[in-house]
Order: structure tokens, then sequence, then C-alpha cells
């Protein structure tokens, strides 16, 4: 009888940890869907609120600054906090920012909306990083990787969603309700990872808050700063890609800018598929190490890069595009389990902060650094000399970095 109730509790143990990691995928499904929704009906907020497409960019952008600026003290604060019940408070923020959105939007604010952007973005970085160190925690070692990466999956599908779900919403209720709509979804969604969450034991979670002395350890140490180089080069990396290419195929091959958007599209989207298979073959096939699939990542980024270059068929080139984004993400999820392998449990909320920033860090540095290339250069062939630099760059560091998944003791 007890053997059975020992088995009943384990089948059950497993079902809830693939519902957090379910839940978590759904909240930042809807997290992505209304970051990204001002780019989806950008010609209507340009019109209604007679701004530049800077300005308009910039409404795109916000909720990432804010993410920058805050995100290592929000680190630090939720590893010194319960995690659970920060879920929903940090989804009642975004949706106060989204309603803030609303407002401003229907009044013609700029200002506002760019201040309410602002602040939806604490919520954001909050939720993502709640939901990384929760997921990671409710699974042993082993299978950390894949549950990590199958979750953060959910932040491109989330863009697809805003892309394709937001115009028509707009249709329905105006576009300055979108914002709202996708905000309250965000909050319902934080209920829902509550509860999983409260019916899942923790793996290797800390019970004692982070002190000064581990915050200055984790900021000493060689492999959490290597893990963030790596992230800030892969994300530039994949953003050179994904600014830049629509107006180079458009330039190239004569095609409207509008296809050349539909054909880029697939190179994020493949992240869905991408990003978990990395997780599992580090998890499953290559025994828990990181670095191969880091290695692997930079590799085949940097060998399709240079046969983009070369490419003289339209078909040819958008071919090796979605195969550079397959590599490319490969390793985003990765990045994000290999930086908390490095640190103590307490500070794992902190060491996910840091890969964080340096993401958005590098998303926002590469595309202009790209733009600043193409303009002294004169042509945009310079871009694939930039993404070669940067895999080449990302491959020297994974090189000198150690194995987060077989060395777990910090140094």
């Amino acid at each position: 009888m007890t053997r059975q109730a020992d088995h009943r509790d384990r089948a059950e143990g497993r079902t809830w940890r693939l519902i957090t990691v379910a839940t978590g995928w759904l909240l930042l499904l809807f997290v992505g869907a209304y970051l990204i929704t001002p780019a989806s009906i950008l010609t209507l907020v340009m019109a209604d609120l007679e701004i530049s497409e800077a300005t308009a960019a910039a409404l795109v952008s916000m909720p990432q600054v804010a993410a920058t600026v805050i995100g290592i003290p929000v680190g630090i604060y939720l590893d010194r906090v319960k995690a659970r019940p920060i879920v929903p408070v940090a989804a009642a923020v975004l949706l106060v920012g989204s309603i803030g959105d609303w407002f401003a939007a229907s009044g013609g604010n700029v200002s506002l909306l760019i201040a309410s952007r602002l602040f939806a973005g604490v919520g954001m970085f909050t939720l993502w990083t709640l939901s990384i160190t929760v997921a990671s925690s409710a699974f042993p070692p082993e299978r950390r990787a894949t549950a990590t990466s199958v979750l953060i999956s959910g932040y491109p599908a989330g863009y697809a969603l805003g892309q394709l779900g937001a115009p028509r919403l707009a249709g329905a209720v105006g576009w300055p309700g979108v914002f709202p709509i996708f905000g309250g979804t965000v909050l319902l969604m934080s209920f829902a990872l509550y509860i999983a969450v409260g019916r899942v034991s923790r793996f290797d979670a800390s019970t004692k808050p982070i002190s000064l002395i581990g915050f200055k350890r984790v900021l000493r140490n060689r492999n959490v700063w290597m893990v963030v180089a790596v992230t800030v080069l892969g994300y530039s990396l994949y953003m050179v890609f994904n600014s830049w290419m629509p107006t180079y195929i458009t330039r190239r091959f004569s095609v409207s800018l509008a296809e050349s958007g539909t054909f880029v599209a697939l190179f994020p989207a493949v992240g869905v598929l991408a990003r978990p298979t990395g997780g599992w073959l580090s998890d499953r096939v290559l025994a828990q190490r990181r670095r191969p699939i880091f290695a692997t990542s930079f590799v085949g980024a940097t060998v399709l890069a240079v046969a983009m270059f070369y490419s003289t068929t339209i078909t040819v080139l958008i071919a090796m595009l979605v195969l550079a984004g397959v590599f490319i993400q490969l390793q985003i999820g990765l990045m994000y389990q290999s930086i908390q392998e490095f640190v103590d449990p307490s500070a794992a909320g902190t060491a996910v902060a840091l890969a964080s920033v340096g993401g958005w860090l590098g998303s926002f540095v590469a595309p202009v650094v790209a733009g600043e290339l193409v303009a002294t250069a004169g042509t945009y062939a310079v871009l694939f000399t930039f993404a070669v630099g940067l895999g080449v760059v990302g491959m020297l560091t994974v090189w000198q970095m150690a194995e987060s998944g077989e060395s777990t003791v910090l140094s």
C-alpha cells in the first residue's frame, strides 16, 4: 500500500511539474505578445499619435530598456524573498502598465505611453526571471536545461501571437485596447502558475536569502561572466539577422519589404522548436554538458553567415537563414540554466538577471552597430562580416569557459 502511495505521489509530482512548465510557457507567451504589440500595429500607432518611425520603434523597446536598467536589482531582490507570491504581483504591475498604455494611447499622450511601457517592463522582467528560476528548481538536475529551454520558447511564440493577433484585436476593440487584453491574460496565467508552483517540490532551492558576501562572490565568479559574455554574443548574433535581413533581402533581390519580412519571420519562429531541442540534447544526449551546444551554435551560425553571403538566389538565402535561426537558438535557454549552475541556489535569481540583462544589452547594441557599419561601408554585405566576427568571438569565449553541467560548485 505504501509503495502504491509513493508511486501515486511521484506520478502526481511529475504531472504538476509539467503543469508548471506549461503555465509558465503560456505566461511568457502573453508577456511576449504584450511586448511586441506596438510593432504589429505600427502604422496605426504612427497615424493616430502622429509620431515618427523612431518614436514608434522606441515604444516597442521601452519594456526592454526598463529591464536593462532594473534587471540586476530585481534579481537580487528576488533572491531575498519567496518567489511564489511575487508572480501575481509582477503580473499586476504589467497589467497596470498595460492599462496605462490604454489610457495614454486613447488620449494621444505619447509621453505617458512611454512611461507606462517602461513601468510594465518592470513586471515583464520580474516574470521572466521568476519563470526561469521556478521552472528550473522544479526539476532534478538532469532535466533542468530541457525544462528551462521549453519554458522560454513561449516568448518567441508570444511574438508570433502578437504579430498575428494584435491587428485582429485592434479591429474589434481599437488598437489602444489591445494592451490591457494581453495584460489581463498575463495576470490570469500568473495565478495559474502560482497554483502550480505551490504543488511542486523544489530541488536544491535555497532556504536563505542571498547575503552581501554571496552577491560579491557572484560578481567575482569568472564563470558567471563567461556565460554573460556568451549571452551577449548569442543575442547580438540573433538580432543582427532578425533586424537587418528584411532590408538586405529587399535591396539584394528587389522584393517588397512585406515579402522579405514574411521570409525573415521564419528565423525567430524556429526557436519554438530549436530552443527546447538545445536543452534536450544537453540533458539527455550530452549528459548535462552545456559547452558542446554553445560551440555548435556559434560554429553553425558562423558557417551559415558565410554561406548566406555567397547565396545567389533568394530560395537558398532563406533556407540558410532559417537554418541559422535553428543553430543560433539552440543555446538560448541553455544560457539561463548554465549560469545558475555556477552559483549557489540562493543566488539563482541574481544569476538569471545578469544573463538576461546581458542578452537584452546585446539585442540593443548589435543592430545599432550593424547600422553604423552599413552606413560607413556603404554596403549591406558588411552585415555578414559582423556576424562572422560575433560568431568567431563566441567560439573563442566558449573555448575558454568552464563546463557548468559538470562543475556546479562555486569557484
